[in-house]
């Protein structure tokens, strides 16, 4: 049963983390839910996040091989000279650093106070008001191209607040790059590339804890089983967020939010 469990997790975590639903509110609860103690929860985490950021490497890999090759480039090109990939490479490492500080500010206990049923209830609420507001009011008729240093700083800045349980990294970076005039579509895509190296740092940090935690070889197999997972269902769900994202609003995740938030209400009544 707890292989079970650890495909069920794989399966909403990919679910989750790249639709804008909050993969935390949904760890958190289902975790409970299904009774999965097998193995440290913060650690198994760690197994999911490196199982969806396999998945965005495969899915973007040509976008990301685009960008390597123009960040390398950049170095012997004048800054005025820059192409959209060279240019690109730098803002979404420059949109990295507001996440870096803040998960720095709030480590530990700080954050530990905010992983609560109530907190994650209050933002799953307040992002699914946004994305019925932000559909109705942005313009969205921009792409990711038309991004300046100061747009990537600020969506860079909106992903810092997906440190708070319940927000979604993805929701609040579509949020962000919607106010930007961004379509709706590469406002996504701007969130999933730009959340790669927050993985990749969240990731390498966490994965120094687990490797001290001296695993059983049933709990590493639970992990490969967990991650494994994730990163297939990841793959597809990146896939088909982005085509549904191209022709249909946000309204469908708001109304999930609400559902979601207010059966957490009824668990913790309950």
């Amino acid at each position: 049963m707890d292989y079970l469990r650890a495909i069920i997790l794989g399966i909403v975590q990919a679910l989750t983390e790249f639709m804008p639903i909050s993969s935390s509110a949904h760890l958190l609860f289902i975790r409970k839910w299904i009774g999965f103690t097998a193995v440290d929860g913060m650690a198994f985490d760690v197994a999911m996040h490196i199982g969806t950021l396999v998945a965005l490497i495969a899915y973007f890999e040509r976008d990301l091989h685009e960008l390597w090759g123009g960040f390398k480039e950049s170095f012997s090109t004048p800054r005025r000279a820059w192409t959209v990939n060279q240019r690109l490479s730098w803002y979404i490492l420059a949109g990295t650093v507001p996440a870096v500080i803040v998960g720095a500010v709030l480590e530990g206990a700080m954050l530990d106070v905010l992983r609560t049923p109530v907190v994650a209830v209050s933002t799953l609420i307040l992002g699914g008001v946004l994305f019925l507001v932000f559909e109705r009011l942005a313009e969205k008729s921009k792409g990711i191209n038309d991004l300046t240093l100061a747009g990537c700083l600020f969506v860079g800045m909106a992903q810092a607040v997906a440190l708070v349980p319940g927000v979604s990294r993805s929701g609040i970076a579509i949020l962000a790059g919607m106010a930007l005039k961004l379509k709706r579509e590469e406002a996504a895509k701007f969130a999933f590339l730009l959340g790669g190296p927050i993985m990749v740092v969240a990731g390498g940090k966490d994965a120094q804890v687990v490797m001290q935690m001296g695993l059983t070889g049933r709990q590493i197999l639970l992990f490969v089983v967990g991650m494994l997972t994730a990163a297939t269902v990841g793959w597809f769900v990146i896939k088909y967020t982005l085509r549904f994202l191209r022709n249909h609003r946000l309204d469908v995740f708001a109304y999930y939010r609400f559902a979601l938030a207010g059966a957490v209400i009824l668990s913790m009544v309950f």
